[in-house]
């Protein structure tokens, strides 16, 4: 018999609606990484609406066998699992993953545990001050109990500047 915990049900659900859905308009980025380890980054708000308060949402899941989505289990800070994140909020000046950043903001670091899609997860707050296109480069150290840690820098940006080439997924750039 199979037995699936909530967090795997819940990543199954969160793969399973985004892979059936082909638009671009997803709360979050999935971003497939080395070791089995799978992020997810967007805005806690959608849609975003510049001068509102919003943030970064940020949450991580490995896959306890390589390779196998349906393994995947999520990263937990209140369970002993290690998350340590540095996020530049950027504009850019297109939806264009390598177009020239026209803006830099003040780095996030005061993140805070959440639940994001059933998931267990970190937020924290930024609000967007102009419509636009915008992004974030996300440093970090994630380790799941048991497995290797994995330290990273990925960037990611909103609408068409998704980089997500498995499932499509994107986060909407600012209105």
């Amino acid at each position: 018999m199979i037995k699936l915990s909530r967090q795997k049900l819940s990543l199954l659900a969160v793969a399973a609606a985004i892979s059936a859905f082909s638009f671009t308009a997803q709360a979050h980025e999935l971003r497939f990484l080395s070791n089995g380890y799978i992020i997810g980054v967007g805005s806690h708000v959608e849609p975003v609406v510049h001068g509102q308060t919003n943030g970064n949402d940020f949450y991580a899941a490995h896959e306890t066998v390589i390779g196998d989505i349906n393994s995947s289990v999520f990263l937990d800070v209140s369970a002993g699992d290690t998350i340590e994140l540095i996020t530049v909020p950027v504009k850019l000046s297109t939806e264009d993953y390598n177009a020239p950043i026209t803006q830099i903001f003040p780095a996030l670091t005061a993140y805070s545990q959440t639940t994001i899609d059933d998931a267990p997860g970190l937020t924290a707050s930024f609000t967007f001050p102009t419509a636009g296109t915008y992004g974030y480069i996300v440093f970090g150290e994630i380790k799941k109990v048991g497995y290797p840690t994995l330290f990273f820098g990925e960037k990611f940006v909103c609408g068409a500047g998704s980089r997500d080439t498995v499932y499509g997924t994107s986060f909407e750039c600012a209105q």
